[in-house]
C-alpha cells in the first residue's frame, strides 16, 4: 500500500514535536537532555548481541525505526544503598528517558517507551570520556508490531505492550561536554511471560546524538 505524504512525513514530524517539547521543559527540570536515534533491527536474542557487536555477524533485518528521547538525572544513589555503598556506586546517576519512535521496513507503527535509568561515572581516557548506562521500563505500540516474534503457540499474534530494557554506551570529548554520541541496544519483550509470552520481542541496535541542557 503507498503511504500517503502525512504518513510519509509522519517521522520527521515526531521528531520536531518531541524535540520541541522537549526544549520547552527544561526551565521547569522535566528533562535535561534530548537525543534524535536511528536503529537497525537484527534477528538476534539479547544475549547474542553482544558477540554480535564484536563481529559474529548482526544478521540484519529490514526493520527500522528513527526518534528521539527525553531524558532527566535525578541525582546520584549516594548513601542510600547500606552495605554496597562505595566510591564508584555512590556516584552512580539514575533518572528516567521517554522515548518516541517511528518504525518503518517490516512494521510501519509507532513506539512510545519510558525507562528508569542507572548510568555508571565517566570513564575519562584524554579526551575521550565513555559511560554505560542501563534502563528498565515499559514500550506500547501504537500499531501492530508486526516485525516482532510472537509466540510458539501462536506465532502470528503480536503484543503492543512490552518490557522495554535499553543498554547503552555514551561517547563524549572533554573539550564538549553537552554533546555525546549514543550507541545501544533496544529490546522489547514479555517479561519472560510477565506482559507477554516467552520468545516475544525484538532487538535493535542504535545510534544517536545527544545534547545536555
Amino acid at each position: 500500500m503507498r503511504r500517503g505524504p502525512i504518513a510519509s512525513s509522519l517521522p520527521f514530524l515526531l521528531l520536531a514535536a518531541a524535540c520541541g517539547g522537549a526544549a520547552a521543559q527544561a526551565s521547569t527540570g522535566v528533562f535535561d537532555s534530548v537525543s534524535v536515534y536511528t536503529a537497525q533491527g537484527v534477528d538476534l536474542n539479547l544475549r547474542e548481541v553482544p558477540g554480535a557487536l564484536f563481529g559474529r555477524g548482526w544478521n540484519r533485518e529490514s526493520s527500522y525505526f528513527t526518534g528521539v528521547g527525553a531524558g532527566k538525572t535525578v541525582g546520584t544513589l549516594g548513601g542510600s544503598i547500606g552495605a554496597l555503598q562505595s566510591t564508584f556506586v555512590e556516584n552512580v546517576q539514575h533518572g528516567y528517558e521517554l522515548v518516541l519512535l517511528q518504525h518503518r521496513g517490516k512494521q510501519d507503527n509507532v513506539e512510545l517507551g519510558a525507562a528508569y535509568m542507572l548510568r555508571s561515572p565517566n570513564l575519562e581516557v584524554a579526551q575521550l570520556r565513555v559511560n554505560a548506562a542501563g534502563g528498565l521500563g515499559v514500550s506500547h505500540s501504537f500499531g501492530t508490531p508486526s516485525y516482532e516474534d510472537g509466540p510458539k503457540a501462536d506465532p502470528a499474534r503480536r503484543y503492543r505492550t512490552q518490557m522495554l530494557i535499553l543498554l547503552e554506551a555514551e561517547w563524549s570529548l572533554a573539550s564538549l561536554p553537552d554533546w555525546s554520541l549514543v550507541t545501544r541496544v533496544h529490546h522489547r519483550s514479555g517479561a519472560y511471560g510477565f506482559i507477554a509470552p516467552r520468545q516475544v520481542g525484538s532487538n535493535f541496535i542504535v545510534a544517536g546524538l545527544r545534547y545536555r541542557f
